[in-house]
């Protein structure tokens, strides 16, 4: 199964109870993963850049504000009109335009199409694809906004290492043959193929929980090959060679460095 329409009022709900939270935790310029992970690679894959860009799920508007500091006149939207308040707020002296609009809602994806003019130079879905309760909707219409062979680069938490029922980071200590004291770190994954809805946190301390929609990499690419999309650039950034500030003294991603926790991939569609 790929959709759970019945939990969409239920994560939106979530991100309305936890917008105040999650604007501190985020900042201004967004938080490590996505200033050291998903902006650069979102960037990279959106090059050249459009002049003009739709962003589904923009949260409190981290990454429309960087890119339209590079010229790009950006729509951004999302389903949380208290996120929207807030983006505005942090935005008020920037040329961004905001619009409220519930990525699983057909009707309203529709009138997207025709709602900026122009078809828009590409779209972007910064780590939201797993809070979105309903995707194929996503997929049938994005279409419609988007110019010919313009690209539509989405990141999520990695469907493989990072959003399973069961995803436990390790280390362990063994002893080699030769008496050396050995220490690894790793993933400990199971239920992959347990797809369908958790609840959890995206940051310590946030005040509600969110529901999560864990889709297999089959069930996530398969429901956009289906709808005529291509994929045609893919990123698996991990934390190798970096280290984050807010990490210590606890396990986190930066102590598996081998291991991406983020999955982005660019598509086209062909029609």
């Amino acid at each position: 199964m790929v959709d759970y329409p019945d939990y969409n009022d239920e994560s939106i709900g979530a991100w309305e109870a936890n917008a105040e939270f999650w604007d501190e935790v985020q900042g201004d310029e967004g938080n490590y993963w996505q200033r050291t992970l998903v902006f650069p690679e979102t960037l990279d894959l959106l090059q050249p850049l459009p002049t003009t860009l739709l962003e589904i799920a923009c949260g409190n508007g981290n990454f429309a504000r960087q890119v339209a500091s590079l010229g790009v006149a950006v729509t951004a939207t999302d389903g949380s009109q208290r996120l929207l308040d807030i983006a505005g707020q942090r935005s008020a002296a920037r040329k961004l335009d905001w619009m409220r609009l519930d990525a699983t809602d057909r009707t309203a994806l529709a009138a997207m199409a025709g709602a900026r003019g122009a078809p828009f130079g590409a779209a972007v879905c910064n780590m939201a694809i797993m809070d979105i309760a309903e995707i194929t909707p996503l997929f049938d219409m994005l279409p419609l906004s988007l110019a010919e062979n313009a690209p539509f680069v989405f990141s999520v938490l990695h469907p493989a290492f990072n959003l399973g029922p069961d995803v436990r980071l390790f280390v362990e200590r063994f002893e080699t043959p030769d008496g050396r004291l050995v220490t690894e770190s790793g993933v400990r994954i199971t239920g992959y193929l347990d797809t369908g809805v958790q609840h959890g946190i995206a940051s310590v301390g946030q005040p509600s929980q969110q529901p999560y929609f864990h889709r297999s990499l089959t069930e996530l690419l398969t429901t956009a090959f289906d709808r005529g999309w291509v994929l045609d650039g893919i990123r698996e950034p991990s934390f190798r060679d970096r280290r984050d500030p807010d990490s210590e003294n606890r396990l986190t991603w930066d102590d598996v460095p081998d291991i991406p926790p983020v999955l982005l991939a660019r598509l086209r569609h062909r029609g």
